[in-house]
């Protein structure tokens, strides 16, 4: 992980395959079964049985620490539950991971529970790997448990198999201070946005903090937002569902205002000096003031601290959601990004104690916060209660976390490149979308190649669950 970035495809850059909630520190957790004796399950429907656990360590701190930490987070409330399960939990390398699992499942084996990510865990279900989860949730009512969007996303050619476990949402972030100092309030139209983008021009200030020179794929990220902010969540699913192409002109004026925005030097000051820009930089100008405004995900809240009111800095940070960019784009959109899934294996032997821990894992909201609290975790797309969170806690990050699930239960939601669109399609934007930022690709060819890679998606069955929005 890096320490200045925590993005959603920068946890090793492969988190957004393989990361499940209560990340701890970047770990992920595997739970390996398959190969022991099967769970006992007496007639009172006691649950015994060995179970083991793979997990990566951080990738940085203490290599103990990160031990300590999943045991005490990820293993010990589960077997205080189920004491006759014997847990056991074994480091493996993030590297080997996706050499490791496919290989695995391929041969009927591997673990038990299966963390993956949306796309990956479609073609898992394509292939008969995950297990039928639907009894079970309707039996321990996981509809009134999850998020409406979680659950529908939860669904492999009409079984629930992959239960998404990691959540975010992309949000506009202001140095509070800097604004309270120049009587400026967040944008929430395309007017508003470009009259205090200008006005912060004109005082030598960047109207957004950005650069991807330690990430390049991070752009992929500002197309998610223009798509959410001018297209709007409407249009995103109906092209997804393939009701529209990707062609469409809500699309091009998207894709065409990011490049617009970057031409008048919004973004970094300038496709130039965007591309050379490294995120210690980014972050320092945006909590100096050099920069007012910075659009990124609910990861950067465990990054923001290290910069405002660290070192001397004095500055404070707030977010707001995404402003509407076009006519007809509803306010208060919150683009749902999943950091993971979870699935039982169809192969295992130990089913009994899987599903009992993917029930415990979806009704610990206690230890679920414990967890935010302790690593810097991401929490699960479960419905909370304020109780359920520890004193000690950002309220910002609460807040944040408590406004995408009134957005969830109200269909506010948008969605993201990474966790909706197929992977072939999520790929092309993510290795392109700079070439239109430095006009070396026309905005025209980029949509014509997210629609050919749209379609290759669709072909393939390999996208990802679609999910409702009321907007």
């Amino acid at each position: 992980m890096k320490e200045s970035s925590k993005n959603p495809r920068d946890r090793s850059h492969v988190s957004r395959r393989v990361t499940i909630t209560a990340g701890l520190l970047g770990a992920t957790l595997l739970l390996a079964g398959c190969t022991a004796p099967a769970a006992n399950v007496s007639a009172k429907g006691v649950i015994s049985g060995p179970l083991s656990l793979w997990y990566t360590p951080a990738t940085s701190g203490p290599a103990g620490q990160s031990a300590e930490l999943f045991k005490k987070y990820q293993v010990t409330p589960f077997v205080k539950l189920y004491p006759k399960v014997t847990v056991t939990s074994t480091p493996v390398s993030v590297d080997n991971f996706d050499k490791k699992l496919p290989v695995a499942l391929a041969a009927g084996a591997g673990p038990d529970l299966i963390p993956s990510g949306t796309a990956v865990a479609t073609s898992y279900g394509a292939a008969g790997y995950l297990y039928d989860l639907t009894a079970n949730a309707k039996t321990n009512d996981w509809q009134k448990k999850l998020l409406p969007w979680a659950l529908q996303m939860s669904y492999v050619n009409g079984k629930l198999e992959a239960p998404p476990t990691q959540y975010e949402t992309m949000v506009l972030y202001y140095n509070k201070t800097l604004f309270e100092k120049n009587g400026w309030k967040p944008p929430t139209d395309e007017a508003s946005l470009e009259t205090l983008a200008g006005e912060m021009q004109a005082k030598g200030i960047i109207p957004f903090a950005a650069g991807n020179a330690s990430y390049q794929e991070g752009t992929e990220w500002l197309v998610t937002d223009f798509l959410n902010e001018v297209a709007g969540p409407a249009k995103i699913h109906d092209a997804i569902a393939g009701k529209i192409p990707w062609t469409d002109p809500s699309f091009v004026s998207a894709i065409q205002l990011l490049k617009t925005y970057f031409d008048k030097g919004y973004f970094g000051g300038g496709a130039k000096q965007y591309f050379s820009t490294q995120d210690p930089q980014k972050f320092a100008e945006f909590a100096d003031g050099k920069a007012g405004m910075y659009l990124s995900g609910s990861w950067e809240m465990s990054t923001l601290p290290s910069y405002f009111g660290a070192n001397g800095n004095k500055d404070e940070w707030a977010w707001a959601p995404l402003p509407p960019l076009a006519p007809g784009v509803p306010s208060n959109i919150y683009p749902l990004s999943v950091g993971g899934t979870m699935s039982v294996n169809a192969k295992s032997k130990n089913t009994a104690a899987g599903v009992a821990y993917m029930n415990w894992l979806f009704s610990d909201t206690k230890t679920m916060w414990a967890s935010v609290k302790a690593t810097g975790a991401e929490p699960l797309p479960i419905t909370f209660s304020a109780s359920d969170v520890p004193a000690g806690v950002d309220p910002r990050y609460v807040a944040q976390y408590q406004a995408i699930n009134d957005a969830s239960v109200k269909g506010n939601v948008g969605y993201t490149d990474w966790t909706s669109f197929g992977a072939g399609e999520r790929n092309y934007i993510a290795q392109n979308i700079d070439k239109v930022l430095d006009h070396s690709l026309s905005v025209a060819d980029f949509v014509k190649g997210m629609e050919t890679g749209y379609k290759a998606d669709k072909a393939g069955k390999l996208i990802p669950p679609l999910f409702k929005t009321g907007s």
